[in-house]
């Protein structure tokens, strides 16, 4: 009797998403088309029989849209970030419409691929954002560890597809959309008994040479030139979301911006064009190469603190109003702290501070982005979020940032 009640409820919630995705390619699709000029090559993937993993290059927050007008006639189940679910108004509402598959960022371990496979078993197809999460710096990341034994195990076809132009309609930093043009098209499809026959290692290969991609030589190579992406505000508007360095003074924090200008109370100051690229010319291009400004003066003062092995406390990186909150196993919230982060040295060891608690950074297991303004970690005593507000410039991303340039310091 169990098992036939729960036959039922899935029957029940497979027809409310298939309503769900009916209605959303009629009201929303258009919408979209136009808000972000979106075209796709006239690949049909309901063609394709059985269920399919879709690998995208992961651009921007739209991306999950984008893909399901282009694959309008093949309803895509999405695996979603776990703090989608928390939403108050829009979390329970897309799980509902759309039995969305949660994916707890920043956590030690994931239940995340054994839902996704007995959905598939099941003969839903999946949306699969390889990369975890999407780009800061608009090229490519890394494939996540396990994601050929994912491929190669569900017996589903691979489909790889390619959004070129999101990142620069939807920068992860940015306050606002652009309006430029976006344009998705099929890279290739690997049938199960291709997969069969190649390596886990070879299946994430060729992911990641169907999926790269390099927003900033994409734009130089365009033979029509570079695309223009225009917003109603400032184009570098929140760009100190995802920098933090002074490139000519090289404090840390100090960035500011203002309409299409990011600039330091030292004298610094650089535009950021409607093609994404800085002027004038010669000091930094790209948001890559201000990255690994970030990265080499972080560095530094990491080693030279190491170095001193000074008694006294340090204090690197700090930012004010953050809430610390803790999450349950049911994704229930309860703040644990608000007020100043701070990464501090204490003691040889690198602490990150928040209210009264400290989380030695050594012991954090995992530690990533959800969002613009959200950190999610964990550490043996639980699973835990730092949010700044919504509206805030706040970049919390340095955090993220300064553990992983740690952990290749402790290594070295």
């Amino acid at each position: 009797m169990r098992k036939q009640a729960d036959s039922k409820e899935r029957e029940k919630a497979d027809r409310r998403r298939k309503r769900s995705w009916d209605f959303s390619q009629l009201v929303i699709g258009p919408w979209m088309r136009n808000k972000f000029d979106f075209s796709h090559d006239d690949f049909e993937p309901a063609d394709i029989e059985g269920p399919v993993l879709v690998a995208i290059n992961h651009a921007c927050a739209y991306d999950p849209i984008l893909l399901g007008i282009a694959f309008r006639n093949k309803p895509i189940t999405f695996v979603a970030s776990e703090h989608i679910l928390r939403m108050k108004t829009w979390g329970p509402v897309l799980d509902r419409h759309f039995s969305l598959i949660p994916h707890q960022k920043g956590a030690k371990s994931s239940r995340t691929a054994l839902v996704a496979m007995k959905r598939i078993k099941r003969g839903e197809s999946i949306f699969l954002a390889v990369e975890g999460e999407q780009t800061w710096d608009g090229r490519s990341m890394p494939v996540m560890p396990h994601t050929g034994k994912l491929v190669k195990g569900s017996g589903a076809t691979l489909v790889t597809y390619m959004l070129e132009g999101g990142y620069l309609s939807a920068p992860r930093w940015s306050m606002e959309t652009r309006k430029g043009k976006v344009y998705g098209h099929m890279v290739n499809v690997y049938s199960p008994e291709t997969l069969e026959k190649m390596t886990d290692e070879e299946v994430e290969t060729a992911i990641t040479k169907d999926l790269w991609f390099d927003t900033w030589e994409w734009q130089k190579t365009r033979p029509d030139g570079p695309v223009s992406f225009k917003c109603r505000g400032g184009i570098a508007e929140g760009l100190e979301r995802a920098v933090f360095t002074c490139p000519e003074c090289v404090a840390f924090g100090t960035l500011r911006s203002s309409g299409d200008n990011i600039s330091c109370g030292c004298g610094f100051k650089v535009r950021m064009t409607e093609t994404g690229f800085f002027e004038p010319a010669g000091f930094v291009e790209t948001i890559v190469d201000w990255e690994k400004t970030d990265r080499e003066s972080l560095t530094v003062r990491f080693k030279e603190l190491l170095a001193s092995r000074s008694p006294e406390t340090a204090e690197i990186i700090a930012d004010d109003n953050v809430t610390l909150v803790r999450i349950g196993d049911d994704h229930e919230e309860e703040e644990a702290a608000h007020g100043r982060v701070a990464l501090i040295y204490k003691e040889g060891n690198f602490v990150l501070t928040v209210g009264e608690h400290e989380f030695n950074v050594a012991g954090i297991s995992n530690m990533t982005m959800a969002l613009a303004a959200r950190v999610v970690f964990s550490d043996q005593s639980g699973y835990y979020e730092l949010r700044s507000e919504k509206s805030s410039k706040t970049n919390l991303r340095k955090y993220v940032i300064a553990r992983e340039i740690l952990n290749v310091i402790v290594k070295e």
